[in-house]
């Protein structure tokens, strides 16, 4: 009796059996914690900046923002973002010994460039706020760098003009 050409279903199943071990194990090489780490503070980051504009379009009064100098960043409400007074407590920013600013060790990243970003009671971004006559919106899209510490991989948040759309 001859047998019908194809393969049996026990040669499938080891097939794929293997298959998937060779996949899980090159999956694992591919996925490394500092990624995991940048993509974390990147995503960290673009939250607060999410947060200050939807407190600044809840609370239609004063314009909220972030700014970063040096190797911190931090919140603030109203047009002065380095008064002391204005400055707010940062979601996620319940690390020992900060209160209202985080630095690098804190995010467990770097943000490559300062910046400084007002929002306004719609929601639109602004380079420079005093009042609402004088102010600067955002004429271009704003990149935020945000570099693995000690490394050389980024990961890049833009707020774009107009619309205040961060991603």
């Amino acid at each position: 009796m001859s047998r019908p050409s194809g393969f049996t279903l026990v040669e499938i199943v080891v097939v794929l059996l293997l298959m998937s071990i060779l996949g899980v194990a090159l999956l694992g090489r591919s996925i490394t914690t500092s990624n995991l780490d940048l993509n974390s503070a990147a995503d960290k980051v673009r939250n607060q900046l999410r947060f200050a504009q939807a407190e600044a379009m809840k609370r239609t009064d004063t314009v909220w923002g972030v700014k970063s100098s040096g190797s911190e960043y931090w919140m603030f409400r109203d047009t002065n973002p380095d008064n002391a007074a204005n400055q707010v407590r940062v979601p996620g920013g319940d690390y020992p010994g900060a209160i209202n600013r985080i630095n690098e060790n804190d995010l467990g990243a770097t943000l490559v460039e300062d910046f400084t970003v007002f929002f306004d009671r719609i929601g639109k971004p602004y380079s420079a706020y005093t009042n609402p006559s004088t102010n600067v919106p955002l004429l271009s899209t704003l990149p935020i760098t945000v570099q693995a510490k000690g490394g050389t991989e980024t990961r890049t948040i833009t707020i774009t003009p107009e619309t205040g759309l961060i991603r």
